[in-house]
Formats: structure tokens, sequence, C-alpha cells
């Protein structure tokens, strides 16, 4: 990483917001980025087919919103590469931020991650520190793990107090899509988010397909980005349960070269069987069934 103080002027910045019926956090995302003091922002909410009155609420409450609508779900990734083909359309030459919308962005925070990108000659994308909106000190992402051989992907630090962690600035294996920062260019390097992953895994690929074309991810802790996530583990629903087990299955098929796959078979027999024990003991038996029919559906290749 460089030393040096670039003395550069802060990028443009677009941040592409993708929502589906979210108008109940609306309020606290659109509030934040509108007190968050980054010059030359530019806020895109892509609506993937709202219910509710989502576009209605932003168009008066938030008009310097730009506003797409898809009038479909085309979820995280669909949703992020309509705007993210807007923005090459135009020439856009600044920084992208993905950011979801029931994050609270406090001042300052993206100054400091554009600042730490562009300082940065190796890193073509930049993550916040996340933290829980209802518990702030302590963390939820502080940077990606994943093991090159073993196949496991973790967020650092979840659920720790932030005192105890690292403050500086480093490299790490991933970004989340919750709050993801791409420097000027990446998209022409990389292109976009792959729409093959239904739901879940769709950053890890991005971040894995950026180290594979030479560039690095750089966590900034100084940077913060509230999450409205529950701190409670297991309350997810079967079927985002087997969606999250076929997504883990895509990416390790996709990026996994076959002379680790020995390595694979037994690690991730091991995870996935780890996840469905424990919520077998925990009483939902369904949901342990979705963990290893996931796994098997994505192997076979079956429909969604």
């Amino acid at each position: 990483m460089s030393d040096q103080d670039t003395g550069t002027s802060p990028c443009e910045l677009a941040v592409v917001v993708v929502n589906w019926n979210g108008r109940s956090v609306l309020p606290d995302c659109f509030g934040s980025l509108s007190d968050c003091g980054y010059p030359s922002l530019r806020v895109i909410m892509v609506d993937n087919g709202s219910q509710d009155d989502s576009v209605a609420w932003t168009c008066m409450h938030h008009p310097e919103v730009e506003i797409i609508e898809t009038g479909e779900n085309l979820r995280w990734a669909g949703g992020n590469n309509v705007a993210l083909r807007r923005l090459r359309e135009e020439d856009f030459a600044g920084c992208i931020l993905l950011l979801n919308n029931d994050t609270i962005v406090p001042g300052g925070s993206l100054l400091r991650l554009t600042e730490a990108l562009q300082d940065d000659e190796r890193a073509w994308a930049a993550t916040p520190r996340i933290c829980y909106a209802g518990d702030p000190a302590r963390a939820w992402y502080d940077g990606g793990l994943i093991g090159s051989w073993s196949g496991w992907i973790r967020h650092d630090g979840i659920r720790r107090l932030t005192g105890r962690l690292n403050p500086s600035a480093r490299y790490v294996d991933y970004g989340t899509g919750c709050a993801f920062l791409l420097g000027p260019g990446v998209l022409d390097r990389v292109g976009e988010l792959d729409e093959q992953f239904y739901f879940y895994g769709e950053d890890v690929d991005y971040s894995l397909r950026v180290t594979e074309a030479g560039g690095r991810i750089l966590h900034v802790p100084s940077a913060l980005v509230l999450h409205k996530v529950s701190a409670s583990v297991g309350s997810q629903s079967s079927r985002k349960i087997w969606l999250r087990s076929r997504s883990h299955i895509r990416l390790l098929r996709k990026h996994w070269p076959r002379r680790r796959w020995p390595v694979l078979l037994l690690t991730q027999t091991v995870y996935l069987g780890g996840h469905a024990c424990w919520h077998l003991v925990n009483g939902r038996l369904a949901t342990a069934l979705a963990v290893l029919q996931g796994a098997l559906d994505e192997m076979r290749g079956r429909q969604y």
C-alpha cells in the first residue's frame, strides 16, 4: 500500500441501492446519504418491482435520488447490473458503491473509504467496517476470509466488539455486497455481476474475479456502515438456507481448480454436515435438510 498522500480531490461517487419492498428502511438509508457530506454524490435506486410505495415515497421525500424501475424482481445482481450498465453507457468515470437499502452511513465514512481507495494503487475495490445498527459497538463484517483450499468463507470479526479489532487498513479476500466500493475502471476490467447466482455468493464471486484480474480489495475500518441485521443466528427460512447452499457450491465449482477438489470434498462434507447437524440439534429439521438438498440440487443442475 502507498504511504504517500496523493493530494487528489474525492472522486465522483455513484451509490447504487437495489430495493424490493423496502419502504420501511429507505428513510434512514437515504437520509444518511443526504447528510453524509460527500461532494459530487449521486444516488441511484433500482426498484425491483416493489409492491409497496417505495418509489412514490422516494420521489416525494428524496427527489435527488435517481430511480430506475425494472418492473420485476431481478434480485441483487440483476438490479445492480441495470444501474451499472447505465453508468457504463454514460462513461461514468468515478467510483461506484453498491449499498444495501437497510444500511445507515455515518458522516465522513464515504470520504474516508474513497480516499483510502484512491491512495492505494493496487486496490481496485474497498469495503468499510460494517456494524450492527442495533449494536454499533459490535462488528458484522471486518473483512472477508476465504480458505483457498478448504473453501470456507466467512466474515472476519463478526459479533466482536470493535475496540478489540484491528484498526488498520488491509487487504482482504472478499468484500460484502452490503457495502462494496468499486474503483474507476473496474467494470471495464472485470465486467458485471454474475446473475447466475440466484441468491447469495455474487459478492464473493465478484471479489474473486477482481483478484484474478490483478486487483486487490482494501478493507478500511475507519469507514463505517451500520447494517440493520439481527445479531441472532439461525433465523433464516429453509428457502434461504437452500439458496445459500446452492450458491456456495456454485462458487466452489466456478473458482476452485480441480486439483483442490479432493480437499474440498472433505472440508465441505464437514462444513455442510456440521451446519445440518447444528440446525437438527436446534429442532429445525426442514432447515437441516435444506442445507444438504441445496448442495445436491446444485451439483445435479436442478432448475430453481
